[in-house]
C-alpha cells in the first residue's frame, strides 16, 4: 500500500497544478516526475507507526519528530509555507489547516490498522499535529476509511456509499466535474474527487 502511495505521488508530480486532458498517454515516470513532500510525510508517518504503534501522545510525538527530521532532510519537495514554519519550529503546534496535506500522509494508518476505528484514531492523530481544522481531520479520516475499506475487500461502490453517508457527497462523476475543475489544495475540494477517481 505504501508503494502505491509513493508511486502515485511520483507519477502525479508532473501533472500537479496543470490541466491535463489527454488520458491515453499518461506517463507514470516521465522525465519531470519526482517524489514530493507527500511521499516524505507518508514515510515519516509510517516510521512513527512502526516505532510507536499506539494512539494518542506517543504516536503524535513520534509523527512530529519524524516529520521534522524527514522534512528537513528533504526540504525542497513542495511544502506549503505554514508547514515549512512548523517543520523548523522548536515548538511545532497545529495551525488550523484544512489543506490536503493531512490526507496525503495517512495511508500507513489504514495499512497498519486492524480495525476501522484504529485506522481513524491513527489518521486523526497524525493529521491533527498540523491539520487540526475540522475539515482537515475530516479529509484525513475519509482517506483512511477509503483505504481501509479497499484493503478489506470492499467494492468501489461500497466505498463511495460509505464516504457519501459519513463524509462527503459522492453524487458526481469525474466527467461531470472535468470541464470546470481547477487545481485546489483543500480537503473538501480534493478528497472526494480523489476517492471518486
Amino acid at each position: 500500500m505504501l508503494f502505491g502511495a509513493i508511486i502515485g505521488d511520483i507519477a502525479g508530480s508532473m501533472y500537479e497544478g496543470k490541466r491535463h486532458e489527454i488520458y491515453d498517454d499518461v506517463q507514470f515516470f516521465g522525465e519531470y516526475c519526482r517524489f514530493t513532500d507527500d511521499t516524505i510525510m507518508t514515510c515519516a508517518v509510517a516510521q512513527a507507526i512502526m516505532d510507536h504503534k499506539t494512539k494518542g501522545v506517543a504516536l503524535a510525538d513520534a509523527a512530529v519528530a519524524n516529520m521534522q527530521v524527514f522534512g528537513r532532510k528533504y526540504n525542497h519537495r513542495g511544502y506549503g509555507k505554514q508547514f515549512v514554519q512548523w517543520m523548523y519550529s522548536d515548538d511545532p503546534q497545529p495551525y488550523d489547516s484544512w489543506g490536503n496535506g493531512g490526507p496525503m500522509r495517512v495511508s500507513p494508518c489504514a495499512w497498519a490498522a486492524k480495525t476501522m476505528d484504529e485506522a481513524l484514531d491513527m489518521a486523526q492523530t497524525v493529521s491533527a499535529v498540523t491539520h487540526n481544522h475540522p475539515e482537515g481531520i475530516k479529509g484525513a479520516e475519509a482517506t483512511a476509511v477509503a483505504i481501509y475499506l479497499a484493503k478489506s475487500g470492499k467494492s468501489i461502490s461500497e466505498i463511495c456509499d460509505y464516504i457519501d453517508k459519513y463524509y462527503y457527497p459522492m453524487n458526481f462523476t469525474l466527467d461531470s466535474i472535468r470541464e470546470d475543475y481547477e487545481f485546489n489544495e483543500t480537503c473538501q475540494d480534493t478528497v472526494p474527487q480523489a476517492i471518486r477517481a
